[in-house]
């Protein structure tokens, strides 16, 4: 099996699993659109590499990946920016009330560890 073609099955696997972390995420959110474009971005890596594995021409293979790279920095900016702008706050502040919850209950049983031993 071509080297190529191994890269293009790889690449189609993670287009697999950002197509499903895409659908995990909020319908129009940045988060889908962040893991919508890298699954794109994939794509294009996959085809780049069908193309070279079958001896297409070269200056294609380079169009495509520098689309390709475009496209995984326009992802990465868009999943940055939605983290930046909070898109996340509910699962933090749900993170952080567990957070102090568990440090309650570890204050606790060190509280009665402690009255025991006295």
């Amino acid at each position: 099996m071509s080297l190529f073609l191994i890269r293009a099955l790889a690449a189609l696997a993670v287009v697999v699993l950002l197509l499903v972390q895409s659908r995990r995420a909020p319908a129009r959110s940045a988060r889908r659109r962040a893991f919508g474009l890298g699954a794109a971005a994939f794509v294009v890596f996959a085809l780049g590499n069908g193309m070279s594995a079958l001896g297409l021409g070269g200056q294609t293979i380079l169009v495509t990946s520098m689309v390709g790279a475009a496209l995984i920095g326009v992802s990465l900016l868009t999943l940055s920016r939605a983290y930046q702008s909070g898109e996340l706050s509910e699962k933090m502040r749900r993170a952080s009330v567990m957070v102090a919850e568990e440090r309650a209950r570890t204050q606790d049983r060190l509280r009665r560890t402690h009255e025991e031993e006295r």
